[in-house]
């Protein structure tokens, strides 16, 4: 209360301070007494209104205060159970992370296993027999469909690459000792047939119903029936008997049919000359020819021999003493090329000795063509013929692209096939080039051989000449 006594009578001072600084009009019309009083009853109804004010929260504190205990006692439980959650939110993450682990790691197994799943059908499919399409196409089909309809990893597409793996472990069982079913094939002149194929092991053969062909099946290009290469003899009687009989015997082929294949394949030389086409035979002609003009000039060198004569001294002394006729007879027996050429040398012996061996050179120059004649045939055709190799393959290799172009490159056996003809050609210009090359070689050493045997011949003939009239001179 002394307090309040004092803050009132602060009060009351102040509001009358005031009132003498702001109203200096109304303190000359009002008791200043009355002007106090009024504050003070004033204060008075505000120390009230203060006091109720506190007993107000005073009574009401309390239920407050339990109020925000009760509360707080809920956060506190409200935080232990926010705790207890958060801790099963851990441990349900965890859980849930190993669970995405183990499922990631089925899903990988699976695709793993759909994947040798898959990679066995294919080597399944790759496996089979040209023939056994015929027979295992029609089961295979729906089940590559299923699979790609359901997707690969699904439950369906794993029990359809089963459903295939079984099928190839009862193909298996049943290729140990052979097996044979209906089919069809085509023989080389392109009908197809109707008859009983047997598969054993690795090769299939064919007997048709009306027991006329028998062979062996192999894969033909752009045909979906399998080739059959007819066989005759004791192995058409093996495959007519089979099955008559509870023991049997089959022709066996270790080479699985490419020894046959390859064969054929080479055919003779007509069919080899023939894939040569225009310029093939172009090249065969400039070789026959090269080959007729060699033997002409091996004819013409036996008939032209020459060697210098052993009578060389003879017939020059004799025609130094002028006895022409015992020259003339001594030059009779020497070769004919050879005649000529001493035959004017001695009828020069009283000249020059220079006019001499140039009469003598004349008739060698003379000679000297027949020597070579056909021989630039020669050279020709040994360099022209790889080069007309070579412009036939360029024409094949374009019919070779432009069938490429026009029908594709899905079958490279044909594609290599055209490469193989295109490259005729090119075999038969170095077939023919390389002998004639030889050849030429062969002859040109030969004529010059000639020429300078007869040079040689002149030369010799010349000094003795030389050195009997120096002798008589003397």
């Amino acid at each position: 209360m002394r307090v309040y006594s004092s803050i009132r009578t602060s009060c009351l001072w102040a509001l009358a301070l005031g009132s003498v600084l702001v109203c200096p009009l109304q303190a000359q019309e009002k008791d200043i007494a009355a002007l106090a009083d009024e504050m003070e009853r004033r204060l008075e109804e505000s120390l009230a209104s203060y006091k109720a004010l506190q007993e107000s929260i005073a009574a009401e504190k309390v239920p407050i205060i339990e109020r925000i205990n009760l509360l707080e006692n809920q956060a506190i439980e409200m935080r232990a159970n926010l705790q207890a959650f958060d801790l099963r939110e851990k441990k349900e993450l965890e859980d849930l992370k190993g669970k995405q682990l183990l499922s990631r790691d089925l899903r990988t197994q699976n695709d793993y296993v759909s994947g040798l799943f898959a990679q066995y059908l294919n080597t399944f499919e790759s496996r089979l027999h040209v023939a056994e399409d015929q027979l295992y196409s029609a089961q295979l089909t729906p089940i590559r469909e299923a699979i790609e309809l359901a997707g690969t990893g699904t439950q369906e597409a794993r029990e359809k690459r089963t459903e295939a793996v079984e099928m190839s472990l009862d193909r298996l069982d049943r290729l140990m000792g052979g097996y044979s079913f209906e089919g069809q094939a085509v023989d080389p002149t392109g009908e197809i047939l109707n008859g009983d194929i047997l598969v054993f092991g690795p090769v299939a053969f064919f007997r048709d119903h009306s027991d006329k062909s028998f062979g062996v099946l192999n894969l033909r290009p752009g045909a979906l029936e399998p080739a059959l290469t007819p066989l005759d003899g004791e192995f058409a009687g093996a495959l007519r008997n089979y099955g008559d009989s509870g023991t049997y015997s089959l022709p066996l082929d270790a080479s699985l049919g490419k020894a046959i294949s390859l064969k054929n394949a080479s055919g003779n030389w007509r069919d080899h000359l023939e894939q040569g086409g225009p310029v093939g035979y172009a090249i065969l002609g400039m070789g026959a020819l090269a080959l007729f003009l060699a033997f002409v000039k091996i004819a013409d060198f036996n008939a032209l021999s020459v060697s210098i004569p052993p009578n060389l001294a003879s017939i020059a002394r004799a025609a130094v003493a002028g006895d022409a006729e015992k020259a003339k007879g001594d030059i009779a027996s020497c070769k004919a090329w050879m005649r000529e050429m001493l035959t004017e040398g001695a009828s020069h012996v009283k000249e020059d000795r220079e006019l001499m061996e140039d009469h003598m050179i004349s008739v060698i120059l003379h000679q000297k063509p027949r020597l070579e004649r056909f021989l630039p045939w020669l050279a020709v055709t040994a360099a022209a013929t790889p080069l007309m190799g070579l412009l036939g393959t360029v024409v094949g290799m374009i019919k070779t692209f432009t069938l490429i172009t026009i029908f594709g490159s899905g079958d490279p056996k044909a594609l290599s096939s055209g490469i193989s003809e295109a490259l005729v050609t090119t075999e038969l210009g170095l077939v023919v080039a390389i002998p004639t090359l030889i050849v030429h070689g062969a002859l040109l050493r030969l004529a010059k051989k000639r020429i300078n045997a007869m040079e040689l011949a002149a030369t010799e003939f010349s000094k003795i000449v030389n050195k009997l009239s120096a002798q008589t001179e003397g």
